[in-house]
């Protein structure tokens, strides 16, 4: 039986040279691993090795591409690579915008101011004048009718007109609206007054413009509290004093002599006296229905309109009258 080595042998030289050996091989392999960068100590790597390939003679193999950068990988061989193309920018042409230059003001045409030798004539001559007792094509106007050469001349110039079936109805009764209609269309005087607005007189009105410019040609009035009253009857006085009015016709300097003749003097207000004296002395008044009577507040009819208008486009010089 083989004795048991003594545990206080002293070891020999030889021995002790192995040990260090050993420990100091193994501290230089455990020196070398912890000294490795980014990685830790692993056994496994001292015995484990992955075999290198080799890479064929000739070929370069590329960088490994960023992920997510958007950048590509550098060639390896410099030499090789190929120039950048050059992007040429094409910039768009601005359009070319031409102004247009007005043409001077001698290439317009200017539209000469009126002067009195080319105004134009509001209501013209007639080229024959009315003869008595001829109406013009009406079948409610005789030819012996009072009125009748008034409404046939009148009728010519295109300031009254007929109705639809062929009448002028000459005895019917003319509104305030009426008349003014017919002041417009008879004279066509310049404004003078500032133009004034009447309750009654809606903007839609059918003679608004007509109302107007009666007023503001001083042909025509409102009343005191604002109306016009453009579908009331006219008195016959009222159409005397609109068209004194409207013409500037003076009043004489004692209207009561110039209105002494007249039976029925006594039934024109008072207020009114000097512009029908005005209109009797030049010769606007016919004396219908005698030469002794005015009548001032008889209802004015289209007959009576008829006559007062023709009367005071002779006083204007726009109507040679019959000899």
């Amino acid at each position: 039986m083989t004795s048991s080595p003594d545990p206080r042998r002293r070891l020999t030289s030889d021995e002790l040279i192995a040990m260090f050996v050993a420990f100091l091989s193994i501290g230089g392999i455990f020196f070398w691993a912890t000294r490795q960068p980014d990685s830790g100590f692993d056994f496994g790597s001292l015995f484990a090795s992955t075999p290198q390939v080799a890479p064929s003679p000739g070929v370069v193999l590329p960088s490994p591409e960023p992920r997510g950068t958007g950048i590509a990988p550098s060639p390896a061989n410099p030499q090789t690579l190929l120039p950048i193309p050059q992007i040429e920018t094409t910039t768009a042409p601005q359009p070319t915008i031409q102004a247009t230059v007005p043409p001077s003001p001698s290439a317009i045409g200017v539209v000469p101011s009126p002067t009195p030798n080319n105004l134009p004539n509001l209501v013209p001559s007639p080229t024959t004048p009315p003869s008595p007792g001829v109406a013009k094509g009406f079948t409610d106007v005789s030819a012996d009718f009072w009125a009748a050469a008034y409404i046939s001349e009148l009728t010519r110039r295109g300031i009254l007109g007929g109705f639809q079936d062929g009448s002028f109805k000459p005895n019917e009764p003319i509104t305030r609206a009426q008349f003014a209609s017919l002041i417009g269309k008879a004279f066509g005087k310049p404004k003078e007054r500032q133009p004034l607005t009447f309750e009654d007189v809606p903007a839609n009105y059918w003679a608004r413009s007509s109302i107007d410019d009666a007023v503001q040609s001083g042909f025509m009035s409102g009343y005191a509290e604002g109306l016009f009253r453009p579908d009331q009857q006219i008195p016959l006085y009222q159409l005397q004093v609109a068209l004194a009015s409207g013409l500037n016709l003076k009043p004489p300097a004692a209207p009561d002599q110039t209105l002494a003749k007249f039976q029925d003097v006594g039934d024109l207000p008072k207020w009114a006296q000097g512009r029908v004296a005005a209109a009797v002395d030049s010769g606007i008044v016919t004396g219908f229905p005698s030469a002794q009577q005015l009548t001032p507040n008889r209802v004015a009819t289209r007959a009576d309109a008829a006559a007062l208008l023709y009367q005071a486009l002779v006083k204007e010089g726009r109507i040679t009258p019959t000899k």
